[in-house]
């Protein structure tokens, strides 16, 4: 339609150019045209008069007309000029959200030029790529108004490592009686390929009100590398919602959940902090752990719990968890009510009163396994309690936490029941200009003295410290250092010399102060990371025990955790252990 403006334009200004334009007297160049004069006509004084008229009146005309076709003439120059210089312009393109191309090889329509906006119609512009989606950092998907999360962790490594068990350590063991039966051992380095708490899960969310959002999670550890089975303290860890499992309630003032949860004192040390997570450097060998071998009691799973988060607020944050003990059994001796295993996952016992070991019913239990009946008597706990505080803010992380068993049963140890507790604060800071993160850590580990003989009480550690760096190289690798002290504790139950006459009780031990089963453990490695998934590690670790400390490497965090055991499963005291380790992770 514009087109057809510009070309009536055109035309018109045309016509008012030409000399026969209608009502335009003759120029006096034209022959043809006979003069105005009274004689040759012979009008009267009148008529000469009104010709005068006409002719001042078309001249009045021609004047408007001649200043319409100058301001024509701009308006047409103007638009020419535009069309003469849009080609070098740069037009957004549809579908790039802001982005702009170069349009080459492109003539655009006059409506292009005059509004700055895309002709309807084909043109020769050469097409543009839009750009591409980031993807998105979850799986997730919305159904109904829900909305769900796909997720999962892969961690498989290969490790060559030394138990420490020398030859003479070997001949020792009350269970080889044979020269034939000692070289059966195969003591030393070890290759072995372990999978690392890998696992998967499904979390969702729907929306109630602006107050309340229901949530949930399912988890479980997938075996990566070798084939899922019981373990043998009967859970089974790779069946679904063996992990972190849970419903509950969040909003604006936080959430509350019910289920199994990593307890809030695990937590504070946990995932980022901790550069060796899950590898045979975890600092859970020793933090958490009241009495070493491969079980960290403050840094567990809490089953059938109950627990409240804050929301994050200026950097600060907490939580509190509590779960009731749910035990029959007045000592916590028994499993908990619903529980495969005994709580801490200690004590494996198959002659219960749940007949898990299968045997006839109504069978004499008590005549099967003597005087004491209930099978967890090696540090079964009642209720717990947890909670910890963090802030995060200005490149710092501080928390603390605290942690309560109550009721604790030492039966195995000879030392009854009573109550534990731990205590830690620590906290790391990121130097920006130099990508440095040192940390520190101080753990206080107590056992109640009310029924307790000091002499054999390995669960009090006064003093344990964990000190790491973590030091940026380049933007994908890290150089990581830790070392992890084991203070003494008072006593140690193999410090009994004599026993009652059931066995229940100590009659006589070593003094006090006189145990050496303190530690160190050391750690170095690098981890590069080689896009948002995927990550790849390297860690050299060291468990230096002292004479009679029985700490082992990767406890709890490891797949296969490098401990001080040989084939017949005895352990020893005193053992240094050590390996090596490279392994790939995938997160998604």
């Amino acid at each position: 339609m514009r087109h057809s403006l510009i070309l009536s334009l055109v035309v018109y200004l045309v016509a008012l150019s030409s000399p026969t334009f209608a009502g335009e007297p003759p120029t006096p160049g034209d022959k043809s045209a006979k003069p105005y004069s009274s004689s040759s006509t012979g009008a009267s004084k009148e008529e000469v008069q009104q010709l005068r008229g006409e002719l001042a009146s078309q001249q009045e005309t021609m004047a408007s007309q001649q200043k319409t076709i100058e301001e024509l003439k701009a308006m047409v120059s103007e638009m020419a000029q535009r069309l003469g210089t849009i080609d070098a312009r740069v037009l957004p393109t549809a579908g790039t959200q802001g982005a702009h191309v170069q349009t080459l090889g492109y003539t655009p329509s006059l409506e292009e030029a005059l509004y700055g906006g895309a002709a309807s119609g084909q043109t020769d512009l050469v097409p543009q790529k839009a750009p591409e989606k980031k993807p998105p950092d979850k799986f997730e998907f919305s159904y109904s108004g829900t909305k769900v999360q796909i997720y999962g962790h892969s961690d498989v490594s290969y490790d060559y490592v030394d138990n420490g068990i020398s030859a003479a350590m070997e001949a020792t063991n009350p269970l080889l009686t044979t020269p034939a039966l000692v070289a059966r051992a195969n003591n030393g380095w070890l290759g072995q390929v372990s999978s690392n708490l890998s696992y998967f899960g499904v979390r969702g969310s729907h929306k109630i009100n602006d107050y309340l959002t229901g949530v949930f999670q399912f988890e479980t550890e997938v075996m990566m590398s070798d084939t899922p089975g019981p373990t043998s303290d009967l859970q089974c860890k790779y069946c679904l919602g063996s992990r972190d499992t849970y419903v509950g309630i969040s909003g604006p003032w936080g959430a509350v959940k019910l289920g199994k949860e990593d307890a809030p004192y695990k937590k504070t040390t946990t995932g980022a902090f901790d550069p060796f997570i899950n590898t045979i450097g975890d600092q859970r060998s020793i933090f958490g752990n009241s009495g070493g071998d491969n079980r960290a009691e403050f840094m567990g799973r809490i089953s059938h719990a109950i627990w409240y988060e804050t929301p994050t607020h200026k950097g600060l944050y907490a939580s509190i968890l509590f779960a009731p003990g749910q035990n029959r059994s007045s000592d916590n001796g028994a499993y908990p009510r619903g529980e495969p295993n005994c709580a801490g996952g200690n004590g494996a016992f198959t002659l219960s009163f749940a007949n898990k070991g299968n045997v006839t019913e109504g069978a004499d239990l008590y005549g099967l396994v003597g005087p004491n009946i209930n099978p967890c008597n090696d540090g079964a706990f009642g209720n717990v309690v947890s909670l910890a505080g963090t802030y995060r803010g200005y490149g710092l992380y501080a928390f603390a936490g605290y942690e309560h068993h109550g009721n604790v049963n030492r039966d195995g140890d000879l030392i009854g029941v009573d109550n534990e507790s731990a205590f830690k604060v620590g906290a790391e800071y990121t130097i920006k200009a130099s990508g440095t993160t040192p940390s520190f850590v101080y753990e206080h580990l107590k056992r109640s003295n009310s029924q307790t003989d000091e002499r054999l009480n390995e669960r009090t550690r006064p003093l344990a410290t964990w000190l790491a760096i973590r030091q940026k190289l380049t933007k994908q690798d890290t150089l990581n250092f830790s070392w992890i002290h084991a203070g003494k504790s008072p006593g140690d139950p193999g410090f009994c010399t004599a026993v009652s006459a059931d066995g229940a009780t100590c009659t006589d031990a070593l003094p006090l102060n006189t145990v050496n089963n303190s530690a160190n453990m050391y750690a170095a490695g690098v981890k590069h990371r080689w896009s948002r998934n995927m990550t790849s590690y390297f860690v050299y670790a060291r468990q230096a025990n002292h004479p009679d400390a029985h700490y082992d490497l990767g406890a709890v965090g490891h797949g296969l955790i490098v401990d001080k055991k040989d084939f017949t499963g005895t352990g020893f005291p005193g053992t240094t252990l050590q390996g090596i380790s490279g392994g790939l992770t995938f997160d998604f």
